[in-house]
């Protein structure tokens, strides 16, 4: 009896190693759980570009958008755990499970991989703000209770829980104004139908031109693409306000070990390769490769971080 059942173990273990070995011998599938042309879409492509080139099979990017991302965690929470599904999600997966009613999957059918890249969030303004600094503009802010807005992306989204936190940090009241993605929010705040929006490094160029102003960034020391950005901790109006969004890869939770380390250590590195750094650079993203242990530790922070402003602010998806 024993005999059977060590030498059962023996083969499924065997198996999952030639199976390891052999990954991927089809298609991979890339889930992105946000509308094509973000941020987190462009980056999948790439990076789904460079997992073809290692594996010599196609890794097809499809979108799944919907529910702050919890539409696609869900299909992928619900794919068959063999390493031919994987999902590239952002602060989202952290957030959903607080800001949801009901989340469509359990988060513990999924397994974090390997986080490859950050987006520091920057204070940007509209010129019709009288700021010319973070400072000021919260002095104008609580001058003007209730009337400052800020743009988001939406409700959860990452530019919105920057706001409510820099808001709570900062002690002004301030309105939220959440858009169905990036383009419009944009769009309102160029226009200055909104006065404010934290967003990438993405809108600096909008900064360069005029169009806006960058006051500060979230993050603890300047960041290397633009060391004149003062950090907002610098500002002396508050201390805490840091926060980034994130880009790391998930996969099943029962996908074997075998499997979920080579695809943690190729994507380790397609991150360290010199060209891709700078890539990620150019979209406006600050390369930063976690393993699955860091990852991990990574997700329990942001965790006890964004609860923290979620019921402080009471924030969530109706």
């Amino acid at each position: 009896m024993f005999k059977r059942i060590a030498s059962a173990l023996a083969v499924a273990m065997l198996a999952s190693t030639a199976a390891a070995a052999d990954f991927p011998v089809k298609p991979v599938q890339m889930v992105v759980p946000y509308s094509p042309g973000g941020l987190t879409d462009n980056l999948a492509r790439r990076y789904a570009d460079k997992l073809a080139d290692a594996w010599k099979q196609p890794v097809v990017v499809e979108n799944k958008p919907g529910a702050g991302s919890s539409i696609g965690a869900a299909a992928v929470a619900r794919s068959a755990p063999d390493g031919y599904t994987v999902l590239l999600g952002s602060v989202g997966m952290v957030t959903n499970q607080m800001l949801l009613k009901k989340l469509p999957y359990d988060p513990n059918q999924l397994v974090p991989l390997a986080l490859v890249a950050l987006a520091p969030n920057v204070l940007y303004i509209h010129p019709s703000i009288p700021a010319n600094n973070v400072k000021e503009f919260v002095e104008y802010a609580k001058k003007n209770p209730g009337r400052v807005s800020f743009a988001s992306s939406g409700v959860g989204s990452s530019p919105h829980l920057a706001a409510e936190l820099f808001a709570s940090k900062t002690g002004i009241d301030a309105i939220q104004v959440p858009y169905k993605g990036t383009g419009p929010a944009i769009a309102d705040f160029l226009g200055g139908q909104v006065n404010a929006y934290f967003d990438t490094m993405q809108s600096m160029k909008y900064a360069k031109d005029g169009s806006i102003r960058a006051l500060g960034v979230t993050t603890e020391k300047r960041i290397a693409d633009a060391p004149e950005l003062p950090t907002i901790e610098e500002s002396g109006v508050a201390s805490g306000v840091i926060s980034s969004s994130w880009f790391g890869f998930f996969a099943p939770a029962a996908t074997p070990a075998d499997v979920q380390k080579q695809i943690v250590d190729t994507l380790r590195s397609i991150a360290q390769d010199q060209g891709m750094k700078v890539v990620v650079s150019e979209m406006g993203l600050i390369p930063d490769f976690q393993d699955q242990a860091q990852f991990k530790q990574f997700i329990q922070n942001e965790t006890t971080k964004w609860g923290e402003v979620i019921r402080s602010q009471n924030i969530s998806i109706q």
